[in-house]
């Protein structure tokens, strides 16, 4: 796994979006025992209404383990967003803020070749230059030395999402199209959507 995750890293390219997305798609997966439930929400990128939704459920084939999130909610996530049309692709998950900056978006951006996004609840790696203290403020997070990703308030009185670039996209990309798809919320648009659908079989 950790030769798969020196690869990816190789392969994966910080760069500026080439156009502003119009489709955005928003992927996350939840668990019950050893089934999974993964979804995903192409939303409109100025209405952010959703244009296409998808689910795909099946049997879970790895345990969880801290930095290897990408072999267990990989295949998941590419069975459910397989098809679908975007432009950029949020993933729950870490981008490049990884230990070999091989988080799950960096993996999906590169077996996908499309721009991805990582947003996450808590750094796994790095440190922050400072804490985000109004909405819209982003502080860089770093790791032995070099940029990894970003503190990025999207609501008062809440905990900063990690926002980092997975493939294809810029750290000044990846921050202004979190903060842009953000409604009123603390999650983007695409991923609450996506997170609400995962986790509708819990509820019955």
């Amino acid at each position: 796994m950790l030769e798969i995750q020196r690869r990816v890293a190789e392969r994966v390219r910080l760069e500026p979006l080439e156009e502003p997305p119009e489709r955005v798609a928003g992927v996350d997966v939840s668990y019950r025992g050893d089934r999974y439930r993964a979804a995903a929400v192409v939303v409109d990128a100025d209405t952010l209404k959703p244009l296409e939704i998808r689910t795909a459920e099946g049997r879970v084939r790895r345990p969880y383990e801290p930095g290897f999130l990408a072999f267990r909610e990989g295949p998941p996530a590419l069975k459910v967003l397989k098809g679908l049309d975007y432009d950029l692709l949020l993933v729950n998950g870490h981008g490049i803020a990884h230990p070999r900056r091989a988080g799950l978006a960096s993996h999906l951006g590169v077996a996908l070749d499309r721009p991805t996004v990582g947003v996450a609840r808590r750094p796994l790696v790095g440190r922050p230059r400072g804490e985000p203290e109004r909405v819209g403020d982003a502080v860089p997070l770093f790791h032995r030395g070099e940029k990894i990703g970003h503190l990025v308030l999207t609501r008062p009185g809440c905990r900063p999402l990690v926002v980092s670039p997975g493939h294809r996209c810029s750290h000044r990309d990846a921050v202004e199209w979190v903060l842009r798809l953000v409604r009123g919320g603390k999650w983007p648009e695409p991923l609450r959507l996506a997170d609400r659908l995962s986790k509708r079989w819990e509820r019955g």
